[in-house]
């Protein structure tokens, strides 16, 4: 078990290149993803904007700072 989370390290030598642009590529795809959820609220197009911005602009604040809207919309068209 130890020989696995020696693998998982933020050590210098491993966190090279490789490491680094698949980092990019997720935080792109969460970007990508909390925007589309964020189509599909009904949010005027001033508050889209402004959201839109936070979620680029203020990286993983402005995705924690949706997560509320975004579960509360599923759940609300769950149970009703």
């Amino acid at each position: 078990m130890s020989e696995i989370l020696n693998r998982f390290s933020l050590e210098a030598a491993k966190f090279n290149s490789q490491v680094f642009l698949f980092l990019v590529l997720l935080w792109i795809a969460l970007v990508y993803c909390a925007v589309l959820s964020l189509n599909s609220q009904d949010f005027s197009a001033r508050h889209r904007r402004l959201w839109i911005w936070i979620i680029v602009c203020v990286p993983l604040l402005g995705l924690v700072a949706y997560l509320p809207f975004s579960i509360r919309r599923r759940i609300f068209h769950r149970f009703c």
